[in-house]
């Protein structure tokens, strides 16, 4: 495969920009226009103050002064107001940038493939995004904020050329010789200054990147201490039984200790690069000064002008610090704007098809595996290992799959659900390519109450619906049918009652069993024509799951159904059983014929015949 080629920053920055530009154009708009006011409104009182000490040392009539004067002024204040005004709306833009970033980064995680969320290189270049949106306000403010020091400067620049380049006119001829050296020195020194300036910039940036990086990965650790573990009622159970406070608390402080001295750090070596900055700056404007005051010396220009341009060629410097801060600004933004554009574009794997999926309730459902192998992301070893399988699912017809932790029964359903693609081998329903069909048309064909299930902090109704539009009715229907029906009678607000008290005070705390029941009803309301239960009772104890699989295999009743468990008793009710290990299907048929048949099924049936009422042997 042939290496993609490396983008130079240029290009990194215009993509950046184009990303940025198709939500925020405006912001940019608003930046042009603050940087030629802001840029041109300090000439005003400049070239104001030249003017009337010329007129005052020149006997200028007090009227014609006057009249500059307040002419001077209200230019000003004309100009400032319109800065002001560009301003706020330019500020109240940039404001966005954090939250546009959020968002991009939000509808990545939303919208990428299952098997991308379980990627460390894919996390890895996620978690940095989020150090840099809560260090460094994103990719987005590390553009524009530079972007508006950069066109201020520009306009700074030519407005201080056009204001102070008589300042090098004249006065080199043979009454003076030695000026028109003395001018290449100063602008040499100029340039020099201004040089090392941006190597001085330059130099303590790359420093403070570095410990910028160092300090992102010590408040990762303690912002997943302080956020994943302290705030979480489930883990908050192991915190306390196990006495693990002072562990906790310990890898707090001491990651949080070790983040702050990173980021004191930073902030002497900013102050070393500013007390840098200063001294260069001085010396400029010393020796600006020095000059233009040796010119009105020897008479070569007025009083009034050693202040004119002086002032300007002082701004100027100003503005070409502020072009190298946006030229060093810009810098940082590509290194991490690259890996920012790469994390947007990580790309999916999982191929969306054109086919549609011909949903018929009345007709039987064909699965075919075809030397299927799969392995996880950065992973040598197969889960699955060229499984050869075909299965006739007719309407009410239950098919469990059944194995010993570890044998692939829940990566099959993932590869199945096209959760992950395969790595090797095709999967076919109703003998065509799963990858061949409309992927969300085909995600719809299933229903899913995976092991490890979740229900959000938002209403009972939109949990159940998963949808902000709920059907009331159907979905009063589908708690009644998972044995929810004495429960929503005593909710205060019924299916508007909130799952948890994240966000309201009035919401309910569901038991363990009762998420589970709320999982069922959701998988009932969806109402697709394949259900499949992926050990979501594992908690429970084997006469419990038992009778919660024979009740879901009650109201699932005319549908296709798949039962996942390593419990076989739970399962013995469907017309036919998978037995996977070492990621394969071992032996396959009915209860009554695998449990006389040797083989792994019947050793895990005697081994958890104890459990049962009726488990005697076989």
């Amino acid at each position: 495969m042939e290496k993609k080629k490396k983008e130079s920053d240029i290009q990194i920055l215009r993509r950046l920009f184009s990303l940025y530009a198709v939500h925020n154009k405006s912001t940019i708009v608003f930046g042009i226009l603050c940087a030629v006011v802001t840029g041109v409104r300090p000439y005003i009182m400049i070239i104001l103050s030249g003017i009337l000490i010329d007129g005052l040392l020149n006997g200028m009539a007090f009227r014609t002064l006057i009249l500059w004067l307040f002419g001077g002024l209200i230019l000003n204040w004309a100009a400032e107001s319109l800065e002001a005004w560009f301003r706020e709306g330019f500020n109240g833009r940039v404001e966005n940038c954090l939250e546009r970033q959020n968002r991009d980064m939000n509808e990545k995680s939303l919208y990428s493939d299952y098997e991308n969320l379980e990627n460390p290189e894919l996390q890895e270049k996620k978690r940095k995004q989020e150090q840099v949106v809560n260090v460094r306000g994103g990719i987005y403010w590390m553009l524009i904020w530079p972007m508006d020091k950069g066109l201020t400067g520009v306009i700074t620049v030519i407005s201080a050329v056009v204001v102070a380049a008589p300042l090098f006119a004249g006065g080199s001829g043979a009454g003076h010789p030695g000026l028109a050296v003395l001018s290449v020195a100063l602008a040499v020194m100029v340039v020099a200054c201004s040089l090392a300036s941006y190597k001085n910039s330059d130099y303590w940036n790359k420093k403070i990147r570095k410990v910028f990086d160092q300090y992102a990965k010590c408040n990762r650790v303690s912002n997943y201490i302080l956020h994943n573990i302290l705030t979480d009622s489930e883990t908050g159970k192991d915190l306390r039984i196990f006495g693990q406070q002072e562990l906790i608390e310990e890898g707090v402080l001491g990651q949080r200790q070790e983040a702050l001295d990173r980021l004191k750090e930073i902030r002497r070596q900013a102050m070393a690069q500013s007390g840098i900055e200063a001294t260069l700056t001085t010396v400029n404007c010393g020796m600006i000064y020095l000059y233009a005051a040796f010119k009105a010396y020897l008479g070569l220009i007025t009083v009034g002008s050693v202040v004119k341009y002086a002032s300007g060629i002082i701004e100027c410097i100003t503005g070409i610090k502020n072009i190298l801060f946006c030229v060093t600004g810009w810098r940082q933004a590509v290194d991490y704007g690259r890996e920012y554009l790469e994390y947007l574009e990580f790309e999916n794997r999982i191929e969306d098809g054109t086919e549609p999926v011909a949903e018929n309730r009345d007709k039987s459902i064909q699965l075919e595996c075809e030397h299927v192998s799969f392995r996880y992301p950065g992973t040598e070893e197969d889960v699955i290992h060229d499984l050869n399988l075909k299965i006739a699912l007719r309407p009410g017809d239950h098919i469990a799959i059944v194995g010993r932790n570890g044998s692939g029964k829940t990566t099959f359903i993932k590869l199945l659900c096209r959760l992950y693609t395969v790595t090797e081998g095709v999967i076919r329903l109703n003998g065509r390519d799963i990858r061949d069909y409309t992927y969300q048309e085909y995600v719809d064909v299933f229903s899913v109450v995976f092991q490890d299930y979740r229900m959000f902090s938002l209403e009972l109704g939109e949990n159940i619906a998963a949808s902000e539009e709920v059907d009331q009715e159907r979905a009063l229907d589908s708690m009644r049918k998972a044995g929810l029906g004495h429960r929503l009678e005593k909710l205060p607000h019924g299916l508007d009652t909130y799952v948890g008290k994240e966000f309201e005070e009035s919401g309910v705390n569901f038991s363990g069993g009762e998420r589970q029941k709320l999982a069922i009803a959701r998988a009932i309301y969806k109402d697709a024509p394949f259900v499949i239960m992926d050990e979501p009772t594992a908690a429970l104890d084997p006469i419990s799951e038992c009778d919660v699989y024979e009740s879901f295999d009650r109201l699932v009743g005319h549908k296709a159904a798949v039962y996942i468990s390593h419990r076989l008793a739970s399962c013995r009710f469907c017309d036919r059983i998978l037995v996977f290990a070492d990621g394969g299907v071992v032996q396959n048929g009915s209860h009554e014929a695998l449990v006389e048949q040797e083989g792994l099924y019947r050793q895990m049936w005697n081994a958890q015949a104890q459990w049962y009422a009726d488990g005697a042997e076989a």
